[in-house]
């Protein structure tokens, strides 16, 4: 699973995913919401203690606050603990939501994001089929083909998706970016990975979100492509400069792939420890990802492949289980 937001259903929390980008923000929920989404990443996860401080403050006074506006705080929040695997207080929150009759689009597709990492797949469809009367079709049609495609009938959505997205096509919206992620998702679930590396803009690789990168090192990973992982993410950088875990666990792979330095693999090594001392739950799959194949260890690879699929079993995550058991002791 994508732990800084693999894949985001809902891009910008207030704005339909058919409306394109959201101007700045301006309410305290907004500022909220603001906190919520930059604090994903690892190197600003400080704001999500930023943004714990606004809720204590904020969450005496949401009886008082006009609906739309409590609306907007519940949303936000079942983001942040959706983030965080606390999905059935997610849900919960975002019942709340869904109680206020406001935003309805956003609730529900974070609903169906939930039931999608889970592998809920009844509950991710039933999500989809109730955004019919609160968003357009693209979005409907877009969320259920995703479904379609995690129950196995890619043969099926891929195609679909493809036509959609051909009659769809606006490069900045939120909606399209979405749609190419489950288009590489897809087309990498079905190995062609030439047209997986094309919906994700390869090999614009310095300009592409974090969760775009890690698809893309693992597209070029399984097509034995190590060398060009090596030469997209250039020398081992500083500390200060490393980039976050679930790309270095795969750079390390790479460079364990090439026999040749050892710098990638050493620093991937000290952090690996550091995450694995502190049993971080946000890190899991990167542990599991490391013991399988930076520094295969059958026991501590099946350990944290285990604990990160009882919260998420996304593809990547039951790939990842299965090659942790598969690995010789």
């Amino acid at each position: 699973m994508t732990k800084n937001g693999l894949r985001v259903l809902v891009l910008l929390v207030f704005t339909p995913l058919g409306c394109g980008v959201a101007a700045a923000p301006f309410s305290e929920a907004e500022r909220y919401a603001a906190y919520v989404t930059a604090g994903k990443d690892e190197t600003q996860h400080e704001l999500h203690d930023q943004a714990a401080e606004l809720w204590q403050q904020a969450k005496p006074e949401l009886a008082s606050l006009p609906s739309k506006e409590r609306a907007r705080w519940w949303l936000a929040h079942a983001d942040l603990l959706q983030f965080e695997h606390r999905f059935d207080e997610a849900l919960q929150a975002i019942d709340k939501v869904l109680k206020e009759q406001e935003l309805q689009e956003n609730a529900y597709l974070i609903q169906a994001r939930i039931a999608l990492t889970r592998h809920d797949l009844a509950a991710a469809n039933t999500a989809c089929q109730q955004l019919v009367d609160h968003a357009p079709m693209d979005v409907v049609a877009t969320c259920m083909l995703e479904v379609q495609g995690r129950a196995g009938e890619l043969a099926t959505s891929y195609p679909a998706l493809q036509r959609l997205h051909t009659r769809n096509q606006n490069p900045e919206s939120a909606l399209t970016k979405w749609r190419k992620q489950i288009l590489a998702e897809q087309a990498q679930l079905l190995e062609r990975y030439d047209e997986a590396l094309r919906w994700l803009g390869y090999p614009n690789y310095q300009q592409q979100a974090v969760v775009v990168q890690k698809q893309l090192l693992d597209v070029l990973l399984a097509m034995g492509r190590g060398n060009e992982v090596l030469e997209l993410t250039g020398k081992c950088p500083a500390v200060s400069k490393l980039p976050v875990d679930s790309l270095l666990v795969r750079i390390a792979h790479a460079e364990s792939l090439q026999n040749k330095q050892h710098c990638w693999r050493q620093v991937a090594q000290e952090r690996m420890q550091l995450r694995k001392l502190r049993a971080d739950e946000l890190h899991t799959s990167d542990l599991a990802y490391y013991f399988t194949y930076v520094q295969p260890d059958a026991e501590q690879a099946v350990h944290w492949a285990k604990l990160n699929s009882a919260v998420a079993r996304e593809p990547f995550d039951r790939a990842l289980l299965k090659a942790a058991q598969e690995i010789q002791p």
